[in-house]
């Protein structure tokens, strides 16, 4: 990326929160599954933020989500503790760019892919309170709009007001949104008119997150990106200029 001379999102996604031997991180993507500590996470983000400034030049900008997910309820790991370490993960981070002198080019945030069907709404709030408790750093929601309007009722017993707060209503969040079909720009576009009808305004997307680098039987980068933007912008009380397209890939 910075040999390209590309400015954007980038989201390092470290799977499933996790809890082993009192030290929090996640389980990321592999057959094993294997535990990686947030002092582990911590050092992989920083050699990303390395090479990003050594190789990028003095120009384009990097904001770079460390995330995790609101997968699974029966763990018990999504909630406020976990949340406030990676926080407090996310400060430290920020704490070496400008420690590092990459204050111009870099900016460290937090992440999460939270879905509906993946976990309850109380203990996704939990997660996202804890997070808000030990950072002011931003926290983009990745994640998806499960079953809410147009299409019914909001999966596993969420409701707009519920997918609101972790996306934009807490301190902080911004919906980063998963766009893999035409159904999840609709099911955002509701999701962004329930805001400016019943709380605080339209939303303020950071952008689009499409899964063609996996699955390319999605949508492509610019399709997600052109259809949620069609679909806010088709409406004067949603209307917002998305900036930032990132696609999910397994490949690293």
């Amino acid at each position: 990326m910075g040999n390209a001379g590309l400015s954007g999102v980038v989201v390092l996604d470290f799977g499933q929160p996790w809890i082993q031997n009192g030290a929090y991180g996640s389980i990321i993507f592999a057959p094993s599954l294997p535990f990686a500590s947030i002092t582990n996470i911590t050092a992989a983000a920083e050699a990303y933020l390395d090479g990003f400034y050594a190789c990028s030049g003095r120009g384009p900008q990097l904001r770079l989500a460390v995330g995790t997910s609101n997968y699974k309820n029966t763990t018990g790991f999504v909630n406020a503790n976990h949340g406030a370490a990676w926080g407090q993960m996310v400060n430290t981070l920020a704490s070496y760019i400008t420690s590092k002198g990459y204050g111009s080019q870099e900016f460290a945030r937090g992440a999460n892919d939270m879905e509906p069907s993946w976990n309850t709404t109380t203990q996704t709030r939990a997660w996202v309170d804890g997070y808000n408790s030990a950072t002011t750093l931003p926290l983009y929601n990745y994640g998806s709009a499960d079953g809410c309007p147009p299409y019914g009722s909001c999966n596993n017993g969420w409701t707009q007001g519920d997918l609101w707060y972790v996306s934009y209503g807490a301190a902080d969040s911004y919906p980063l949104p998963e766009i893999y079909f035409q159904s999840m720009a609709n099911e955002w576009y509701q999701e962004s008119l329930f805001s400016a009808q019943s709380e605080s305004g339209k939303m303020g997307f950071i952008g689009t997150m499409t899964e063609y680098g996996s699955d390319s039987s999605t949508f492509t980068p610019s399709q997600g990106f052109q259809q949620l933007q069609n679909a806010l912008n088709g409406d004067s009380r949603t209307a917002f200029p998305l900036t930032y397209s990132t696609d999910i890939t397994h490949a690293n």
